[in-house]
């Protein structure tokens, strides 16, 4: 048994897994090695680490946490995890299971693309979801939305803090005024 599991091994799950180890808590960190940034070049909006190759991140917080005994990083899945009392029963991926008192979920999401043709080769490499984390890079250049719905009618209303020259490609949808906020 051990105090935690970590689902996820992105920069939420490693950065949890320091604070538990250096409390001295026994902790199993579970990264399946698909991070939901591995196609872009530079992760950005990360304080002392902004434009650094997220999997160079990766291999820095590893070698960081090697210092503490009591954490344990395993490339390995939780395929299910379920309450059982006081604690949780995690499967692993090799069918193995592991008990805790507690389980910390760090697993992020999963970008859907639209079937696009070519979309998603340009993911993270011209084609991006964030402007927080990518509009720097591209600020003052003519920029694009994919999709028509409010949301990303918003999002498009948006950029122009990083551009003047915002285009929404609504895909075929029909864009209304209904759930838009007036005064």
């Amino acid at each position: 048994m051990v105090d935690v599991v970590i689902a996820g091994a992105g920069p939420a799950g490693l950065n949890a897994a320091l604070m538990f180890g250096r409390a001295q808590r026994p902790t199993l960190v579970c990264d399946t090695g698909e991070p939901r940034n591995a196609p872009v070049h530079a992760m950005h909006g990360f304080l002392s680490r902004d434009r650094l190759d997220p999997a160079e991140l990766r291999r820095i917080s590893r070698e960081q946490l090697a210092r503490y005994p009591s954490v344990e990083v395993r490339d390995i899945a939780i395929t299910e995890a379920r309450p059982d009392g006081q604690r949780f029963i995690v499967r692993l991926g090799d069918g193995g299971e592991m008990s805790a008192r507690r389980l910390v979920l760090a697993t992020g999401v999963v970008d859907e693309l639209p079937a696009v043709e070519g979309l998603a080769e340009y993911w993270g490499h011209g084609v991006f979801n964030c402007p927080y984390c990518d509009g720097w890079e591209v600020r003052n250049k003519p920029l694009a939305v994919l999709g028509g719905d409010m949301m990303n009618v918003f999002l498009a209303l948006s950029l122009v803090r990083w551009s003047e020259d915002v285009t929404l490609c609504t895909n075929g949808e029909t864009v209304t005024d209904e759930g838009m906020l007036h005064p």
